[in-house]
């Protein structure tokens, strides 16, 4: 049974969110890292729904692959592709001059859509996604996850309270290192995590470190005491979007004290706008760290109901 229900996304036959799917595939794609060419509209477009590139580095130099994406989401249905939904694919490729097709579908392809799709190769590249496969990739990786949150909101935050029930490494990717001290691997990247925090109003718990360090801050050594009690891997997993980034990425600079030589990672927790709700080092001892955990958690419940207040005196009500 699938975790995430693509039916929470609109149809896309009418209403005003019938772009939401494409927008949905979008996101997707530069979460993969493919770079968005041509967006979502709703005018004529060629047979195609979104333009990408890709660029591959080898001995040779650097080769950029153009893809051509269609989406057809027929989720709410439940009726697979058909050939005539997808017509003309070799013309579409050559009128956007593409080396590669993307078929982003929220149901499988028809046996005979999926025949016609496979013949692409090997002139055409070919690179198919349907339910299981954008599942997985959703959840599975936090750039993901951040989609799946904005996209996807019910059954991600169901899939969310269930898998924290699941033992440790059956929750996505296997963790390594640093990434073993949380039930689930945590953002790399800032912006992303921030687009979580907004879609599920949920404070960042952000953990920066010196990457010139030799220990990187202590940053594991100071993390396997902080996340030693299964009770704080719980709480940072439920209250919290996590992050672990080095002070250089430009993102993350602005959050260290100037005088902070950062000999020791630092832990930042902001609110869903970017407020700055708590800044300490890392306690390296999980008693302690469990403490100021439940601080943090009653600091951003207090945020927000200060945030409430002030929004209702600026209404007058």
């Amino acid at each position: 049974m699938s975790a995430l229900n693509l039916k929470e996304i609109p149809p896309a036959h009418s209403g005003a969110d019938r772009d939401r799917f494409e927008i949905f595939a979008r996101e997707f794609m530069a979460a993969k890292g493919f770079r968005v060419i041509t967006h979502p509209d709703r005018g004529a477009d060629g047979g195609r729904d979104l333009l990408l590139e890709e660029d591959r580095s080898g001995p040779g130099g650097t080769t950029t692959i153009r893809w051509l994406v269609s989406c057809k989401h027929k989720a709410h249905s439940g009726s697979s592709v058909q050939p005539a939904d997808d017509e003309n694919i070799h013309d579409r490729l050559a009128t956007h001059d593409c080396q590669g097709f993307i078929s982003f579908y929220s149901t499988v392809p028809s046996s005979g859509l999926a025949n016609t799709l496979n013949k692409l190769k090997p002139k055409f590249e070919y690179l198919p996604f349907d339910p299981g496969s954008i599942e997985r990739f959703l959840l599975e990786t936090p750039e993901g996850r951040s989609v799946a949150s904005r996209f996807m909101p019910i059954s991600y935050g169901g899939w969310l309270e269930r898998s924290r029930n699941l033992p440790p490494g059956q929750t996505g990717k296997s963790q390594e290192g640093m990434l073993l001290h949380y039930l689930r691997q945590p953002h790399m990247n800032y912006r992303l995590a921030m687009a979580e925090c907004r879609a599920r109003n949920r404070p960042l718990l952000a953990v920066i470190y010196k990457h010139e360090h030799p220990t990187f801050s202590r940053l594991s050594f100071a993390l396997s005491y902080f996340m030693e009690l299964p009770s704080t891997k719980k709480l940072v997993d439920t209250h919290f979007v996590n992050l672990v980034a080095p002070a250089i990425d430009p993102d993350v600079t602005g959050l260290v004290p100037i005088h902070d030589n950062l000999e020791h990672c630092l832990m930042v927790v902001l609110g869903p706008d970017g407020s700055l709700i708590a800044r300490e080092t890392v306690y390296a001892n999980p008693e302690i760290g469990l403490e100021r955990l439940r601080e943090w958690i009653e600091m951003f419940d207090e945020y927000q109901i200060g945030s409430t207040i002030t929004l209702s005196n600026v209404c007058g009500l």
